[in-house]
């Protein structure tokens, strides 16, 4: 039997949806559509792309999260630099290591961009300070000027993990400019109401 799944956010939090997952797949169900928000959207990503829960299990045994941890080379004494990237970038840490995870987890399973899943597959919620309202990924692409076929679902989820202050928000350039983006869970951190809205039950 096929279901939609909703993942919320909840830093490292997040890692506990995977017993939720393994209870899910051990009644025989499937999932036809995801969405995730946050720590949320990395596990609907992967699995979107294939992975059960156990092989998730594996991934999250063997990471090292201070690796996430990306600091910039400076001069400047550390408790200083600290401060003033967050005054300045709006984070202290840039999050590129999360995404090139991500990526590199993804690309293991064939996927990617959002052409490679299945239309509807995956929806991914981040925060559009720029204009300051919900970004449904890769839904409002095209009004960004994106096409949704070729954006990297890595960096969806790097954009819907862009905890203020911690990670850099992450800019997506469009016709219009450049927009800042972050966790989704600023705006909505358990996006139901997704698939509430097709009458889904």
């Amino acid at each position: 039997m096929y279901i939609d799944g909703v993942f919320s956010g909840g830093g490292i939090k997040g890692f506990a949806l995977l017993g939720a997952c393994e209870a899910i797949e051990e009644r025989g169900f499937k999932f036809k559509r995801l969405a995730g928000t946050s720590a949320g959207s990395l596990v609907a990503a992967l699995l979107a792309a294939g992975y059960t829960s156990t092989e998730m299990k594996t991934l999250v045994d063997e990471l090292d999260l201070k690796k996430f941890l990306d600091t910039r080379k400076s001069v400047i004494p550390t408790a200083l630099t600290k401060w003033l990237f967050v005054y300045w970038r709006l984070g202290l840490y840039k999050g590129n290591e999360l995404e090139y995870w991500i990526r590199e987890k993804l690309a293991a399973r064939g996927v990617v961009t959002f052409g490679d899943l299945n239309p509807g597959s995956l929806r991914v919620i981040a925060s559009d300070l720029t204009n300051g309202k919900i970004l449904i990924l890769p839904d409002d692409l095209p009004k960004y000027g994106i096409d949704p076929r070729t954006f990297p679902v890595a960096k969806a989820i790097r954009m819907s993990c862009s905890l203020p202050f911690f990670f850099e928000p992450v800019k997506l350039r469009s016709r219009i400019g450049n927009n800042i983006i972050v966790d989704g869970g600023v705006l909505s951190n358990f996006p139901m109401w997704l698939f509430d809205q097709e009458n889904v039950k």
